[in-house]
């Protein structure tokens, strides 16, 4: 009668390849959700980024008296409303008669906010154009940062 099955250590060789087998896969499958999950939320902020610096745009382009203090954004809008925009606590804050309102989502963390002016005191005829940069990161991306800028004049004419 001829014996036929395996032993005990090529049953325990092979259970050990398995399992490093297994564990190699299931490591490679929990970074690719993570890699995953860190994309889609820096998509996500960079979307609500981009919303925040249309609404900023928007409202630079009808607004006049521009000046920077201590990165601070200060104009008066097309309502003749004194405008601030500034960062607070990774988030931009726009701030209107006194009352403070964040325009960007939790999922966007702000990590810097530099306004750039250029052309507020001349007389040349030009309008004022100041220059928004932004960065920003989400929860999700483990310190991946987007760099997002864009220039704006002002429909309004000064001097």
């Amino acid at each position: 009668m001829k014996n036929s099955g395996f032993t005990i250590v090529e049953l325990l060789v092979a259970i050990t390849l398995f399992s490093v087998i297994v564990a190699i896969a299931t490591g490679t499958f929990i970074q690719a959700l993570r890699t995953q999950r860190g994309a889609a939320g820096l998509i996500a902020a960079n979307s609500n980024a981009s919303l925040a610096i249309e609404q900023i745009s928007r409202e630079i382009r009808t607004g006049r008296a521009f000046s920077l203090s201590g990165g601070v954004l200060n104009f008066t809008n097309a309502k003749e409303q004194a405008v601030s925009y500034r960062l607070n606590n990774e988030s931009i804050e726009r701030i209107v008669g006194g009352e403070a309102g964040i325009i960007t989502a939790a999922n966007a963390k702000v990590a810097k906010l530099n306004f750039i002016l250029a052309g507020e005191s001349s007389t040349d005829g030009l309008p004022t154009k100041i220059t928004v940069i932004l960065e920003i990161g989400a929860p999700e991306a483990a310190g991946a940062k987007i760099n997002l800028q864009t220039t704006v004049s002002s429909r309004i004419l000064e001097g």
